[in-house]
């Protein structure tokens, strides 16, 4: 990623497409996929600009407020003969609990299981596990908070103006110490 200014502006586009689209008179099942598709392809530009690193601290250390639900019982949630999630998880006793950025984007990129919650004509929340977290947890997304949060990665003042690095010997390569933004 040679400049992060140009992905920051179509993740800006992208966000303004999704805050539009999020309500219809009725959904369709072109709109789910099309909706979602846009959700993991912004989830992906943020991951990007994470891994880059194009992204400060400030930025970086922003965390996603969620609903977990634990896993119940020993029968996996699988492709063939999955079952609901409420078969699965204990959908009665909701934790609070924050997700990092990454942890987001992987949630997202990596779903195994997705399920869209509307209230009224909006696209309102989401249930959704990844395949690494689908014996242990599923979590409820409200869509306005992912989106102010995808929001905080789209603005410049998320841009990295300094960073310091340490030579890492076990990954033969510069880990990211500290990245400063403007301001």
């Amino acid at each position: 990623m040679i400049e992060s200014y140009y992905w920051r502006a179509e993740l800006r586009n992208d966000l303004i497409w999704l805050r539009k689209k999020r309500k219809y008179k009725r959904w369709s099942e072109k709109q789910h996929v099309l909706y979602e598709r846009k959700l993991m392809i912004v989830a992906f530009q943020v991951r990007s600009l994470l891994e880059r690193p194009k992204v400060n601290d400030q930025a970086r250390g922003t965390c996603l407020p969620v609903l977990r639900y634990k896993k119940i019982g020993n029968r996996p949630f699988t492709i063939t003969g999955a079952g609901w999630p409420e078969e699965r998880f204990e959908m009665e006793h909701p934790e609070p609990h924050t997700l990092s950025a990454l942890e987001v984007c992987n949630q997202l990129i990596h779903y195994y299981w997705m399920q869209t919650i509307t209230e009224g004509t909006s696209f309102a929340s989401m249930l959704v596990f990844s395949d690494y977290q689908r014996h242990k947890w599923a979590y409820e997304i409200r869509i306005d908070a992912l989106l102010s949060f995808f929001g905080v990665f789209c603005e410049e003042s998320s841009a990295i103006t300094s960073a310091s690095f340490k030579w890492c010997e076990k990954k033969q390569d510069y880990l990211l110490v500290e990245a400063s933004g403007p301001g």
